[in-house]
């Protein structure tokens, strides 16, 4: 009897230990998961690349080096450089966009959302990641293999601005004839000022003239969220 009863707690007890080992041992990731992470790599360090090296050093080498990732998985899943430039480009889109939506959806329809729109806008702008795109701007204009990839992305991440405005301030566009105009004036001075805050020297010797170029760039937000303010007050009566 006692025998049995101590075979008996030995059973369970290998069954308890196997039960905790079991939840104890890390999950298997599944092959949907294992791939989205090696692309995520992929992209994220092409997104580097770009940003430190410019679009000359953003090699396919490179980027695997940066992403421990081997060079057959990059075809596997890209094909080719191009095609993954073009899939790094849509990825920064994504992430400037999405964050700028999200925090005028947070903000109340009206005064506040009209405020917060320049200073979101130049948050992605400004942001590190827009070097990134004008890298491959520049070289989509000049390299026509460059191009079919990545200005489709661009292409379409423009149409959907329009579109997006007017869900965010439906109570101007239905009424400011030139709302997509104001729209355009946006993006058109926000984009030049990010494209010189990405590519003018930030080590210069003379640290007052940085301080003036910050300034600079503050000024001419604040005067252009004054002249879209009024604009959108005027056409949202």
């Amino acid at each position: 009897m006692i025998a049995r009863q101590s075979l008996g707690e030995a059973v369970t007890g290998t069954a308890e230990d196997a039960a905790e080992m079991s939840r104890s041992r890390p999950k298997r990731r599944t092959q949907a998961e294992r791939t989205a992470q090696t692309k995520t790599r992929l992209i994220d360090a092409t997104i580097d690349c770009l940003i430190e090296n410019g679009y000359p050093g953003t090699t396919t080498v490179a980027v695997c080096q940066r992403a421990g990732v081997s060079h057959g998985s990059l075809l596997y899943h890209y094909g080719t450089r191009e095609r993954l430039l073009g899939a790094a480009l849509d990825e920064i889109y994504s992430r400037l966009q999405g964050s700028v939506i999200a925090s005028l959806e947070e903000l109340p329809r009206g005064e506040a959302r009209v405020e917060g729109l320049i200073e979101l806008m130049w948050s992605a702008f400004g942001a590190r990641e827009f070097k990134a795109v004008i890298e491959l701007w520049l070289a989509a204009a000049n390299k026509p293999d460059v191009a079919w990839a990545v200005w489709p992305e661009a292409e379409a991440f423009d149409r959907a601005i329009g579109p997006l405005a007017e869900r965010l301030f439906p109570e101007v566009a239905d009424r400011l004839p030139d709302f997509a105009v104001h729209i355009s004036l946006i993006f058109q001075v926000l984009q030049g000022m990010g494209l010189a805050n990405a590519t003018w020297p930030r080590g210069r010797s003379d640290a007052t003239l940085g301080e003036s170029d910050d300034l600079m760039s503050a000024q001419v937000r604040a005067l252009l969220s004054r002249l879209i303010r009024d604009a959108f007050r005027s056409g949202s009566r």
